[in-house]
């Protein structure tokens, strides 16, 4: 399909932006040729009229469909351009935090600016010994891969680390190196893989510092060559430096600073041992301030000092020599704080007490007169005289900072060499392994000789790019025998000859060096003469100061000055000569180098792949360009004999934030560091490709039947193909796979997703459809029943009469008598019928065939139909019921809960009642209290007239009761008192009654005394009668209050019973719809008499087309000899009369045509005996099917006929002891179970017994822990026989001797499962017999009689039981190595359900590694097959049944946290799908444990972090409930496994949805409090803690006989 007709509705394309380089547009209209314009609209919902040149059309790029959008490749995008790397890379590093994806063989790195936890240990064992590809992108990957080929090719590998400052260079070459230590471990006492780790610390504080861009740039390049021995283990290591730049000493920019190692000095200036050194502050010296920033934020300069020291003591480097390289340094600052003044007429002149000065030359051990004469001036040697020429201020500081910057490289490079001595060790380099870590493309505002030199390496490194793919491109197409065609690809071999050829920019430059008169304009305008018409080289017209280059990357414009001075780097041989007379050695060693040739530096001898660079001036010394050009042909020469391996550090955006995404410096990066150039190869000729398998996974719901039916499938995928795409040239056939050119995968996919599409609109079609005629049938049905019942009954009513009857008995009368006329004249008529009857018998028979033929088929047919339909129905009605059971349980679930509530509600209403009753009770009381008191007041009231009459007559009897006043006047007071308390409750005034009860001294005992008190207490029972009044009122007005309290509940109550009563009806309204919905679904069972029915009515129709099929070959066999016959008697007819040829001819031809029809009845028998041969077939399958089981069985029979053999054997053995036991004489209880041997025969006794002992034997023929109780019976002996050298030696032996067999052994299953067993025994025999009540609680009589007596083994005990927790481990790690090839593929890679596969285009990486490895297929079958032969290897060898459950969670640990780990670790795995397959695999663990009755274990809870993953991918991700519900399930994984899941997390089909990063930081927010582990990867090699809990034996040691076959006859028992 050409690409121009994709540009149709909905597809989308890239169209330039100004802010994002690239956005995404949507086409509006489909576009043809002749079109100008494309309509598009864009993601703000605006339309956009891109205009399009009309011959040829250059149309935008397409953009990929989302399914590929995020790939770990970029080579497997369908459209590979600019755009497409850039949108993907974007997704990756925002949506999936993912900062490695692969572009061909390139790795592209983007710096996340933080750290993340992908760089541990166990990330590494994740990547060791995988291919590349089948994990994540990674540089653990590319060390991997590197590490791999270096053994399998034996062949030197390189990985070429380039990126611009900051972008992550010097941490990825860190990270390769540390991988190659952690995987390579030498096992040697000089620890070199540490060694080399150290080295890095050293060369950042002396080669790194802070710039704008980065605060830890490496400002050189290093090439560390990682050298290995024969058996691939790191034997040493060789560092290659490139281009120091030492401007950096004397000059920074502002806001950058020097090199690391100054500002560690002057952190630790106050301590003793830099005292010396007399430093400062680093803001006092000239060196080290003028970039205005010396604190780098998060970096501890004295922490840094520290572990420089210490690395250079891991390295071996002695204090001295760390003293001599501290003291250089600190000479180096104080030089530049020397102050050189002007003195007039163009001199120049140093203070005397300059103390800066004095400080120099102490720590460097100069003279001070000879380095300040120098410093100010220069010698001239004409032909007659020699002339001192003193230096005006600006050559003196150029003198003292030329000083500075050569001294400081020597000293950069005697560390170099120190270290690289240091990381030599003894042994013969047998490979190695090299690590480029060297600057990017660089361009700035103000570019010189460092950017320059810098951009020359980048040209030569990305020509041998450039070839390296192109050669890589055709390995590809030869191998699969595709027809090579040339690609034309960018090669920068013009610009690398314009910088270094004859005349060349480098050569020009050398020349106008040696000119002491040479200027920068000067060299300039050599190269305006010499280089004007070169294409590749343009002089600026408004600048006279610059040129430019044409980079493969970008132009880059120069500016001329300093290129001289720089390529000089000239240093006056005067001060030479002041620091060769130095008395410190180690500076004068530097100089008395410097005149000597640059020392070779060791390293492989390789054959150049083409001839370097000579210079023009060889005899002259060599400049800076001229060595740089030489250390750059030796590196290219020794990458050109390795295999490289690419990683592109990107920096995405420049202000260091972290996942920060800047489209225009990451394109910029891209196209500068050849990430385009590699995908713009790749496109140019076919991009994508697939393997067939990959192909047919993916493509084969694009195939027709007769496609699918094909055995052959790479045939099949040809097919499909040439009829999809009807160019040919859009795609090639490989031997492996198939070639597409670009865009033809999306328009692959494009097809498959409109017929899935298509698909599942049938299927809505078709179940609406069943819904709607459902419908619609039961409305019919009910419509026709009620129509009979009204027909019934009126025809009924008609029918139902008396003349009626009689008319219908008449009529059957009638028509008997008919019928039996008929069937006699019937009778008459068929003899003359039936031979007419059998002459169309024949016709009949083929009409009825046909006929049956035809019912049959329409038969089955509906019965399929019917049988289908009743299964959907059967189906629905079951959803159908869960639905409703579902939401009646949730709807009787809310009930209960309102009814929860009215309860609740009700019975605070009835408290409430209550406590109103009780109120109303105490209310009432009260009020009868008060009418009590009432009464008694009436009572006194009465008593007044009484005391009335009283009066008078004390009145008339007052003399007589004078005497007797004062006492009655008394007890009358204390009466009245009383009397008032009661009656006016205090109420009445307390005035009154003082007025009734004053002073005696002052009352008067008169009547109107009295009278006056009858009065006050009338006046207090008024007033006592108001106030009960008051009272009574008020009492009233609660009452009333509280009976409406009381109405006004009753009423909310009967509303409340009200609302109970509706919701019980609502109630009783669920229960009859479900008895309803009970009653329709009564209608199955009928359902399925009716398929039952229709079952026996198919059998009855089988059995008739039996006999019809052995009727009609009886019948054919008669007709094939009558045509025989009557063929003979036609022949014979035709000799004889000629005449009748004719008439023969039609006859022939009449029976030709009967004779097809025979053949067409043979045909259809033939069909016929087909069917029952596949019937046949199909029984033959399930017979072999029964059969294999039936091997299953026999294999169960086999093992337990072992096991009868075994205790048989048992048997025999004992029924040998006792009748042995019988015939000998009697021996004393207390010496027997005991085995004697001399001394002399304990060697013997080790080795039949231990070393040469064969377990599978011993397991088969005798007690499996035979060893085990013969060893503690000779150890009985030497106990009995109180011998402790004896017990001592054989003890030792015996353990030595356990110890080497199973070293010896590692990986011998069997051999370490019977050790383990029998070191189990042992120790329990030593519990048991050890006289100890805890474990002789369960020993018999006589095991408690012969327990030790002599020693006491709780030593041995100790020993033993660590032996056999050593055996353990390795019985673990033999298993694991044993199960860990096949758990990635089995548990993962594995797809157990079929139907439901995760296969995804793979990029290159993936395609050329896949058929590399000829690899055993494991699936999940494999893995429990060892399960069940580790567990019956552990039975058949007796081992304690608590013992094997520990070795079985352990193994299902391991597999849950390898699988895990690397499901962590493969995005392509993260999907919906993958999820169900993982879980599915989970399952048949589970059915694996319940076989073996473990289910009771909770072992499955090991594969707990693994079921939540799987859980995880399955479920919905894009609510806030959906997180809620992830943050309460998943308690087992932590946060950061989580977050990487879901950001892994990858659709396989565009029906299912990415994860938004919204969502993400959701889930991570609801998991704050949840953990605080931040480790990413499980520990797979962690070990539960192994117990060796006490089991008595119930073994009578003295009934045990010793096997001949053990051949140990020199044992005696005693």
């Amino acid at each position: 399909m050409a690409l121009i007709q994709l540009y149709t509705r909905y597809n989308r394309v890239w169209i330039p932006d100004a802010e994002h380089v690239w956005k995404s547009a949507e086409i509006l209209r489909d576009f043809h040729d002749g079109d100008d314009c494309l309509q598009l609209l864009l993601e703000n919902s605006t339309e956009h009229k891109y205009i399009v040149d009309s011959s040829p059309p250059e149309l935008p790029p397409l953009r990929n469909p989302d399914i590929l959008v995020g790939e770990n490749d970029l080579t497997a995008l369908s459209y590979l351009h600019e755009p497409a790397v850039l949108h993907n890379l974007k997704v990756r590093f925002l949506e999936s935090r993912i900062i490695y994806t692969y572009c061909g063989i390139i790795l592209v790195a983007l710096n996340p600016y933080k750290q993340l936890h992908i760089y541990g240990d166990a990330i590494i064992h994740a990547y060791s010994g995988q291919n590349m590809g089948n994990m994540d992108p990674h540089i653990f990957a590319v060390a991997e891969e590197a590490y791999k080929q270096l053994a399998r090719n034996h062949k030197n590998q390189s990985i070429i680390i380039s990126g611009e400052s900051g972008a992550g260079k010097t941490v990825s070459a860190r990270y390769a190196m540390r991988y190659f230590a952690v995987v390579s471990k030498s096992g040697s006492k000089t620890q070199v893989e540490d060694k080399v780790l150290a080295s890095n610390p050293i060369t950042e504080a002396i080669g790194n510092a802070k710039t704008i861009r980065n605060d830890n740039s490496s400002r050189f390049g290093k090439f560390t060559e990682i050298s290995f021995d024969n058996r691939y283990r790191i034997i040493g290591a060789n560092m290659r430096t490139y281009l120091l730049e030492k401007s950096r000493v004397v000059f920074q920019a502002e806001s950058e600073r020097n090199y690391h190692i100054f500002y560690q000095l002057c952190a630790c200036a106050h301590l003793p041992q830099f005292k010396a050194l007399k430093l400062m502050s680093a803001d006092e010296f000239h060196y080290t301030g003028m970039g205005g920033d010396i604190i780098i934020e998060g970096v501890d300069d004295r922490k840094g000092m520290e572990e420089t020291q210490q690395t250079f003591s891991l390295l071996g480097l002695k204090e001295d020599f760390q003293s001599d390289v501290f003291k250089v340094l600190a000479a180096i600052l104080h030089l530049g704080n020397v102050e050189i003044k002007s003195s007039g007429d163009d001199r120049s002149s140093i203070s005397n007490s300059d103390s800066h000065l004095h400080i120099v030359c102490e720590l460097l051990a100069v003279r001070a007169d000879d380095l300040v004469r120098w410093l100010c001036n220069r010698r001239l040697v004409l032909v007659a005289e020699t002339v001192v020429k003193p230096l005006p201020k600006e050559r003196a500081v150029n003198s003292r900072d030329a000083l500075a910057k050569r001294t400081y490289a020597h000293l950069f490079n005697c560390v170099i060499n120190r270290i690289n001595k240091a990381l030599q060790v003894p042994g013969k380099q047998h490979a190695f392994i090299g690590v480029l870590d060297i600057y990017g493309f660089e361009t700035f505002d103000i570019n010189s000789f460092e950017q320059f030199c810098i951009n020359y390496a980048n040209e030569k490194l990305q020509q041998q790019f450039n070839l390296h793919v192109f050669k890589l491109e055709q390995e590809e197409y030869m191998k699969e025998d595709i027809p090579w065609t040339l690609i034309d690809f960018y090669d920068n071999q013009p610009v690398i000859d314009l910088i270094e050829a004859k005349m060349g920019i480098l050569d020009l430059l050398d020349e106008e060096c040696l000119f002491p008169q040479g200027t920068d304009q000067s060299w300039l305008q050599k190269l305006s003469n010499y280089l004007n018409s070169n294409p590749l080289f343009e002089l600026p017209k408004l600048s006279n100061e610059t040129f430019i280059i044409q980079h493969f990357a970008d132009k880059v414009e120069y500016q001329c000055k300093g290129f001289l001075e720089k390529n000089r780097d000239a240093l006056y041989e005067e001060l030479v000569d002041v620091l060769k007379a130095s008395k410190f050695a180690f500076l004068a060693k530097f100089f008395q180098e410097d005149g000597q040739s640059v020392p070779n530096m060791k390293g492989i001898k390789v054959k150049p792949a083409k001839p370097g660079v000579k210079s023009a001036n060889k005899q002259l010394r060599a400049s800076v360009g001229d060595k740089f050009c030489s250390s750059l042909s030796l590196l290219m020469e020794t990458l050109n004999a390795t295999t490289p391996h690419y990683v592109r550090c990107i920096k995405p955006n420049d202000e260091k934030l972290p996942f920060q995404y800047d489209s225009g410096r990451v394109v910029q990066q891209l196209r500068a560091c050849g990430v385009l150039e590699t995908i713009r190869i790749s496109a140019q000729s076919y991009p994508s490709r697939w393997t067939y398998f990959e192909f047919y996974s993916r493509y084969n719901v694009l195939m027709t039947n007769e496609e699918s039916s094909l055995d052959d499938k790479t045939q099949t995928c040809k097919y499909v193909l040439q009829r999809l795409i009807q160019d040919p040239n859009q795609y090639k056939f490989g031997r492996t796979k198939i070639f597409l050119r670009a865009g033809q995968v999306a328009y692959l996919e494009k097809l498959r997703l409109d017929r899935l599409r298509a698909a599942c609109i049938t299927i809505q079609k078709y179940v609406r459809g069943w819904n709607q005629r459902r419908k619609y049938q039961r409305l019919r049905q009910a419509a026709i029943l009620i129509q009979q019942y009204v027909r019934g009954k009126r025809t009924v009513r008609k029918a139902v009469s008396a003349a009626n009857l009689k008319q219908g008995w008449s009529a059957v009368v009638i028509q008997r008598y008919w019928r039996g006329f008929r069937i006699q004249k019937s009778y008459q008529t068929k003899l003359t019928d039936l031979q007419r009857e059998v002459d169309g018998l024949i016709i009949k028979k083929q009409t009825m065939e046909k006929t049956f033929e035809a019912s049959a088929k329409q038969q089955q047919e509906k019965f399929d139909q019917i049988k289908m339909t009743l299964l959907e129905e059967k189906e629905n009605q079951a959803r159908l019921r869960k639905i409703a059971e579902n939401n009646l349980d949730i709807q009787r679930e809310e009930h209960e809960k309102e009814l929860a509530i009215l309860k609740e509600e009700l019975r605070r209403l009835k408290d409430e009642r209550v406590s109103l009753k009780m109120k109303l009770e105490d209310c009432e009381q009260m009020s009868a209290d008060l009418q009590d008191q009432v009464a008694q007041l009436t009572k006194h009231v009465k008593v007044i007239p009484e005391l009335r009459r009283d009066l008078s007559n004390l009145q008339n009897q007052k003399q007589t009761i004078d005497r007797r006043m004062k006492q009655q006047s008394e007890e009358a007071r204390a009466k009245l008192h009383d009397i008032s308390k009661v009656l006016s409750g205090s109420v009445v005034k307390e005035e009154v009654l003082l007025g009734i009860t004053a002073d005696y001294s002052e009352k008067t005992y008169e009547a109107e005394d009295l009278l006056a008190a009858f009065n006050g207490l009338e006046k207090a029972t008024r007033t006592l009668e108001n106030h009960r009044k008051e009272q009574k009122e008020i009492y009233e007005t609660q009452i009333e209050g509280l009976r409406l309290k009381l109405d006004y509940l009753q009423n909310e109550n009967s509303s409340l019973q009200t609302f109970f009563t509706e919701k019980n009806n609502m109630n009783e309204n669920i229960r009859q719809e479900v008895i309803r919905l009970s009653s329709e679904n009564a209608v199955i069972p009928e359902l399925k008499v009716q398929i039952s029915e229709l079952q026996r009515q198919k059998h009855e129709c089988e059995v008739l087309v039996e006999e019809q099929r052995k009727e009609l070959e009886e019948k054919a066999d008669e007709i094939k000899n009558t045509l025989q016959k009557k063929v003979e008697e036609e022949s014979s007819k035709c000799r004889n009369f000629e005449d009748q040829t004719q008439v023969l001819e039609e006859a022939k031809t009449t029976l030709q045509g009967q004779i097809k029809d025979l053949q067409e009845e043979n045909d259809h028998l033939s069909r016929q005996l087909q069917m029952e041969r596949d019937a046949k077939i199909r029984l033959r399958l399930e017979a072999a099917e029964l059969s294999s089981r039936n091997l299953d069985f026999e294999e169960q029979l086999d093992q337990k006929e072992r096991v009868i053999k075994q205790l048989e054997n048992q048997m025999i053995s004992l029924e040998t002891a006792q009748k042995a036991q019988k015939t000998s004489s009697p021996v004393p209880k207390h010496y027997l179970g005991m085995l004697e041997y001399n001394p002399e025969d304990e060697p013997r006794l080790i080795q039949n017994l231990i070393l040469d002992l064969k377990p599978k034997g011993v397991a088969v023929n005798m007690i499996p822990v035979l060893p085990a109780y013969i060893l503690f019976m000779c150890i009985r002996h030497a106990d009995y026989m109180n011998n402790e050298d004896k017990l001592r030696s054989f003890m030792n032996a015996t353990i030595s001797a356990v110890k080497k067999v199973t070293m010896t052994h590692q990986n011998d299953l069997a051999l370490l499962s019977f050790w383990l067993s029998n070191m189990y025994q042992l120790l329990n025999c030593l519990k048991q017999y050890s006289g100890e009540v805890e474990f002789s609680k369960h020993s018999t009589a006589r095991q408690v009689n012969n327990c030790l007596q002599n020693f006491d083994l709780s030593d041995h005990q100790q020993v033993v039981s660590d032996l056999a927790i050593c055996i353990y481990h390795q019985f673990i790690a033999a298993m694991e190595r044993a199960l860990t090839p096949a758990i990635v593929p089995g548990m993962l890679e594995h797809e157990s359900l079929q139907g439901i596969s995760s296969m995804k285009l793979r990029g290159f990486i993936k395609r050329s590694r896949k058929n590399n490895d000829d690899t055993e297929t494991y699936t999940i079958s494999f893995i429990i097959q060892r399960l069940s032969h580790f567990y019956s290897n552990m039975t058949q060898h007796g081992t304690e049944p608590h013992l094997i459950k520990q070795v079985v969670k352990q193994l299902l640990f391991h597999i849950g946290a390898t699988t895990l780990n690397n499901l962590l670790l493969r995005k392509d795995m993260c999907s919906c799908r993958k999820g169900m397959q993982i879980r599915c695999n989970i399952s048949y663990l589970e059915e694996w444990l319940q076989e073996k009755d473990f289910q009771s274990c909770n072992f499955i809870d090991t594969l707990k972090p693994l079921i939540e993953a799987a859980w995880l991918l399955q479920v919905s991700k894009s609510t806030d409930d959906d997180a809620k519900a992830i943050t309460e399930k998943c308690t087992e994984l932590n946060t950061v496994q989580i977050v990487k899941i879901l950001n892994s997390y990858t659709p396989v089909d565009l029906f299912e949805k990415r994860v938004a990063s919204s969502f993400v930081r959701k889930v991570q927010s609801l998991r704050q409090d949840h953990d605080s582990a931040a480790q990413l990867m499980m520990d797979a090699h962690y070990r539960f803690p192994v117990t060796f809990p006490f089991c008595a034996s119930s073994q009578a040691l003295e009934l045990l006989q010793v096997p001949n076959s053990l051949h140990l006859e020199f044992l005696t028992m005693i």
